[in-house]
């Protein structure tokens, strides 16, 4: 489980395609220090660490996760935000993320503004989706908790503090660019509730 506060900005090292499929990331990373086994999620994505270096970690992704994310699309030199898994008694100040992302999302516009409000990202979804993006609720993209401020059929916007835009990957990003989103896991049970309570009144 994790929160979607970013503690890192980590990159790519080396990209390796091994015998059985899977794919070996070498992440660097200079404040997280994490233990051989245990979870951490990169770009939003919860993997597991399978060796330690000394500049960092590896974490192997299989097929499933290449396909379903946006590591496909990254390569050497490519920035990747880092959050370690909660343990008991953290503070829980973005909200609930899995790492289990739902989709890829695109890039749509990007509203740059001096504003203390920050920067508006629009980010385009698969429209069914979009059925779990609330306006004022939370979504995850590329990892960082954040909070939807508009919502249309197949897009929706959040707004950028400086501090998140600066301190994550998130001010890399330019129209076209693919993100990992994770819908509100209090999202996904809510609608489905309401779809069965629906069904059995039919």
């Amino acid at each position: 489980m994790f929160t979607g506060i970013i503690k890192e900005v980590g990159m790519l090292t080396r990209r390796l395609e091994k015998s059985d499929g899977n794919i070996e990331l070498e992440i660097k990373s200079e404040n997280i220090k994490p233990k051989l086994g245990c979870s951490i999620a990169v770009n939003g994505i919860c993997l597991t660490v399978s060796k330690i270096t000394s500049a960092g970690f590896v974490a192997d992704a299989i097929p499933e996760t290449m396909n379903r994310t946006n590591l496909k699309y990254i390569s050497r030199g490519s920035k990747l935000n880092l959050e370690p898994s909660v343990k008991v008694g953290d503070p829980l100040d973005g909200h609930f993320v899995t790492g289990h992302i739902d989709d890829i999302g695109i890039v749509n516009k990007i509203s740059e503004s001096n504003s203390p409000d920050g920067i508006t990202m629009t980010i385009k979804i698969n429209k069914k989706l979009s059925f779990f993006v609330a306006e004022k609720g939370s979504i995850t993209v590329n990892g960082v908790s954040l909070t939807v401020s508009k919502r249309n059929k197949d897009t929706f916007a959040v707004a950028l503090i400086p501090f998140t835009y600066k301190n994550t990957n998130m001010c890399d990003l330019k129209p076209e660019d693919k993100v990992n989103i994770e819908i509100d896991i209090l999202a996904r049970y809510c609608l489905r509730a309401c779809a069965h309570i629906f069904l059995q009144n039919g």
